[in-house]
């Protein structure tokens, strides 16, 4: 079972910043799962939800401000909204997995890892299935991911209807017919977001070689298949 850190290591660190996923990497995880927004500029930086609010104590959206006005942001403990290009040099080569927010992000997007020495370890998933599609036909050669809150049939379909590589759904909508029907037709399954061992024991039981994402990696890196030494 691979384990991704879910927006970095959100259980013990802030999320989506340089710290958490530096924590991520350093409990032992296969991947690091993080969130992405256009910005008024077209720029590409990691938050969660459309507002800074939650994160950051800020009423504007990521998308109203400049990446110089962004670039000035810290939270309360002094941490930076980072941008894509600093999160994945800070992945080095552990994969990212780039959960790509809202709309107008393939092109910025494939014009960052056109460039990027180790782009196709990388993957990208998404709600917005249309944009995923677009950036496919821009990068084929990068893995991508339906993201699905209530219906892991839902998924399969849209990932086989545009080509896609694999599903990454909610834990508890995927079933045995659907993880059937899911290797059948070659597609990888992630599931999110997975933070009680027991959940993880019966996942790993039910359902051999699919991937959880988690807050707390740390204390899931005992699932991996292939453990490694922590950093």
């Amino acid at each position: 079972m691979n384990v991704i850190g879910h927006r970095g290591a959100a259980n013990i660190a802030p999320e989506n910043t340089i710290l958490g996923i530096k924590t991520a990497i350093k409990a032992g995880v296969d991947a690091v799962e993080f969130d992405i927004r256009v910005s008024k500029d077209l720029k590409l930086y990691l938050c969660h939800d459309a507002s800074l609010n939650r994160t950051y104590e800020i009423d504007k959206k990521v998308s109203d401000l400049t990446s110089t006005e962004l670039d000035k942001i810290k939270d309360k403990d002094g941490n930076r909204i980072p941008t894509l290009e600093l999160a994945l040099e800070t992945c080095g080569k552990t994969t990212a997995i780039i959960e790509a927010k809202s709309g107008n992000w393939s092109e910025p997007l494939s014009k960052i890892l056109h460039k990027h020495p180790n782009k196709k370890i990388h993957s990208v998933i998404s709600f917005n299935h249309q944009e995923l599609d677009r950036f496919q036909k821009l990068q084929p050669d990068i893995p991508l991911y339906v993201l699905e809150h209530r219906n892991a049939f839902d998924a399969i379909n849209a990932a086989r209807l545009y080509g896609f590589q694999g599903i990454d759904v909610n834990f508890w909508t995927l079933n045995p017919l659907a993880y059937a029907l899911a290797w059948r037709h070659n597609l990888d399954i992630i599931v999110f977001t997975v933070n009680k061992v027991w959940i993880a024991k019966f996942l790993r039981l039910l359902y051999p070689g699919i991937a959880i994402t988690t807050n707390d990696p740390l204390v899931m890196q005992q699932f991996r298949t292939n453990k490694r030494k922590k950093k």
